[in-house]
């Protein structure tokens, strides 16, 4: 195979897709970074499992503290949970903005190196 068209095919082929599977590797690990899949299982779950038991008998004063108390932990939960969503959605878009930023320079680099080259040549 000529050396101009193992550098075309690196260049066009084999450097793009690399470059695809280092951004879906950086998308795969903010997943497992953010524990989006456990979060959004547990979105209303209390906060780290911090609940006040109701006791025995019919006394309202202690349901009520009870209710109150799990109510609040519930509320912090969803509260922390969703920042740490918010937090992997600009994670992901991050990744995918810097990822097509360098896929586009991986594709077009060739062309600015030559068009750099010319362009050089005029001032001499």
């Amino acid at each position: 195979m000529n050396i101009l068209l193992k550098y075309l095919r690196w260049q066009f082929i084999d450097s793009p897709k690399k470059v695809l599977m280092i951004i879906g590797n950086y998308l795969l690990f903010g997943t497992d970074l953010f524990s989006i899949k456990e979060s959004l299982g547990s979105l209303f779950s209390p906060w780290r499992r911090q609940t006040c038991s109701y006791g025995r008998g019919l006394d309202i004063g202690k349901i009520a503290e009870a209710f109150s108390s799990n109510l609040i932990a519930r509320i912090i939960g969803f509260i922390m949970r969703l920042f740490l969503i918010a937090a992997f959605i600009i994670y992901e878009a991050a990744c995918l903005l810097v990822g097509s930023i360098v896929f586009l320079f991986v594709l077009t680099y060739p062309v600015l190196a030559v068009w750099g080259i010319i362009y050089s040549f005029k001032y001499f």
